[in-house]
């Protein structure tokens, strides 16, 4: 397939929303990460996304929208935490679980009765929303467990040659894929830590939000315990900013005869060993997280990254969602 490269003109977004309705893979940008966008109402065109991915059958799509009046046109049910979340919180990084309408596929939900909604903030990917002028599903425009792209040019890396469009757009901002909260049970619970904290979701609605796993033990969720978000390097994480520990395991993978690099927020402290930038807050490390995993993998062939949420600028809001990501990329290989 020839992919086309499109930009964000007239022109190009009526085609590339023409492209949705008649089945075609998009890829286009969010505040988040790329998405890869089909037409939600087409069994056929979401399969074919699964397909191009190589995502499993089992793990479901999120439905983007451009406009609240659509989520209520997709889910059955809107209970009063999710017309808090809607009100306050959407446009946003943030995706709700809710029942689902019939109109939605089981292809879309993996067989649940819920529909995982979004609507981005990000104004390029309202803009293709509007033009595609249907509900949109869209997994990260990546090949399945690859990090996430969050510029155009590691999508077509991936890309290229699958899908029918990729529509150019800017770098996204917040780096990380969106908070997924799940407003379909009794009990409101985050089911993956983004940019928008559970302890702003319960401030919010008053009442405790929970996370349904913690990232840094082993459970038995398929999208938490199997590796995800990953470079083609193996990757060991650190979790407590132990500069000795961290650079007697360099050295040691050293003696072992690889290239490795320490990816850590202060590289001062390394010495002449190769280093990399985390970043100085969580939210500067979120933004350029799947960047530098993409980067460095070409560069070098051990990753040792070193996140401590407890520590520094990196005790804010967006520091449990870096460490899901790391947790996930490193196969919970933690030293």
């Amino acid at each position: 397939m020839n992919t086309r490269y499109l930009h964000f003109n007239e022109r190009d977004l009526a085609l590339a929303g023409e492209m949705i309705r008649s089945g075609e893979l998009v890829a286009f940008p969010t505040e988040t990460v790329y998405g890869l966008g089909a037409n939600a109402l087409d069994e056929c065109a979401v399969r074919k996304s699964y397909a191009v991915k190589g995502r499993p059958a089992d793990n479901p799509l999120i439905v983007h929208v451009c406009d609240k009046s659509q989520i209520y046109d997709v889910a059955s049910e809107v209970s009063s935490y999710a017309e808090k979340v809607i009100e306050r919180v959407m446009p946003g990084p943030i995706t709700i679980v809710l029942p689902k309408r019939a109109l939605i596929s089981d292809v879309v939900t993996a067989g649940l009765p819920s529909v995982a909604v979004r609507m981005p903030v990000s104004e390029e990917a309202r803009s293709f929303l509007r033009a595609a002028a249907t509900p949109v599903s869209a997994p990260s425009a990546n090949l399945s467990g690859r990090p996430s792209p969050t510029t155009w040019q590691r999508v077509r890396e991936d890309m290229d040659g699958r899908i029918a469009a990729v529509l150019c757009g800017a770098p996204c901002k917040v780096g990380i894929e969106s908070t997924v909260l799940d407003l379909s049970r009794e009990r409101p619970v985050v089911l993956r830590p983004g940019a928008v904290s559970a302890e702003f979701l319960s401030s919010l609605l008053g009442v405790e939000v929970t996370v349904l796993s913690d990232p840094t033990s082993k459970v038995n969720s398929p999208g938490v315990r199997y590796k995800h978000y990953s470079p083609k390097v193996p990757m060991v994480l650190e979790l407590e900013g132990d500069v000795d520990k961290l650079a007697a395991y360099y050295d040691r993978k050293v003696a072992e005869g690889c290239n490795p690099v320490l990816w850590v927020r202060d590289a001062k402290r390394f010495g002449s060993r190769h280093t990399a930038f985390m970043g100085l807050t969580a939210e500067d490390a979120a933004a350029n997280l799947y960047e530098t995993m993409r980067s460095l993998e070409t560069r070098y062939d051990f990753i040792i990254a070193s996140f401590c949420p407890r520590r520094g600028g990196y005790d804010t809001p967006a520091s449990q969602g870096v460490l899901d990501r790391l947790m996930r990329a490193c196969g919970h290989n933690v030293i």
